[in-house]
């Protein structure tokens, strides 16, 4: 794990030893606000810790951006009294598949042995929600697309946004949605950032914004086009596999050997979509030949 200050209140905390997945950390007067975790515990705990130490601050928030593990797991090192602030989604989702998919990570690495699953205790579903400590306003938005429940947490006088995976060094959709993904790059546009803490990778500054969005925006309708081809072509697990993440016009550096896989599973994701709406369309289009005769 390795830390940096993204401004004098703002504490990013990224994982060397997963995806390079981000946990945020911000100094109030009322206490620390800690969005998301790394997933194994002795690096959330490390986390915790050094806060503490560094800041002499009591704990104020925990929030989460999603469901997934590499961002939930950690949550567990934080003080227990506290309550974990998330979407309703988000906390469904983990009533549902949480502990199934710890059980699988034990089995996979006994490191998560010690993890106790947290599920949120205060969440929204309507709108935006709001929170203040001492003298900081965090604005919690829906921004699904990676996920049906990630939420952003906009940091308003700073206009920092830390985006969960709806903004990624790699835009992955495999377990979301390709529209609602593209529809929330835009609106992260919208409201008009000046810096980005991604849910893995680096920070995006001032002056880049608008391009790496853009080029996310490019890269997903690459994925788009190319699993158009791949359908029409018919192509199999392994020619698929051979397609570039170069050719949409990203590098693989940034989340490492998993950069390959994690494309190769959008263009597969996109593609089941539209072979699904093909065939929805097709049904409709029998369904009203069958009703005109």
């Amino acid at each position: 794990m390795y830390w940096e200050r993204v401004t004098e209140e703002i504490y990013l905390f990224t994982s060397d030893r997963y995806a390079l997945v981000n946990s945020t950390a911000i100094l109030t007067k009322d206490g620390l606000v800690v969005v998301d975790a790394l997933p194994f515990p002795n690096e959330a705990r490390q986390i915790a810790r050094f806060l503490a130490g560094r800041t002499g601050l009591d704990f104020h928030s925990l929030i989460l951006t999603h469901h997934h593990m590499d961002h939930v797991y950690g949550m567990d090192s934080f003080p227990k009294t506290l309550d974990l602030i998330s979407h309703e989604l988000c906390r469904q989702k983990l009533l549902e598949v949480g502990l199934a998919s710890l059980e699988e990570a034990r089995e996979n690495n006994p490191a998560f042995d010690e993890v106790e699953l947290r599920i949120p205790t205060i969440t929204y579903s309507e709108g935006d929600f709001l929170i203040r400590a001492g003298e900081k306003t965090f604005r919690l938005v829906h921004l699904p697309g990676h996920t049906i429940d990630n939420t952003g947490v906009f940091y308003e006088e700073e206009r920092v946004l830390i985006s969960g995976d709806a903004v990624m060094a790699i835009p992955i959709i495999a377990q979301g949605d390709w529209d609602t993904e593209m529809a929330t790059l835009e609106r992260i546009k919208a409201l008009e950032p000046e810096t980005i803490i991604q849910g893995h990778g680096e920070v995006i500054l001032r002056g880049e914004i608008d391009i790496v969005i853009d080029r996310y925006i490019d890269y997903l309708t690459c994925v788009y086009e190319t699993a158009e081809e791949v359908l029409e072509k018919n192509m199999d697990h392994r020619q698929i596999w051979k397609i570039p993440l170069e050719d949409c016009g990203l590098e693989r550096v940034p989340l490492g050997i998993a950069s390959h896989q994690l494309h190769i599973a959008n263009i597969i994701h996109v593609r089941d979509m539209l072979k699904k709406r093909r065939e929805m369309a097709e049904e409709e289009k029998t369904s009203e030949e069958v009703a005109s005769e």
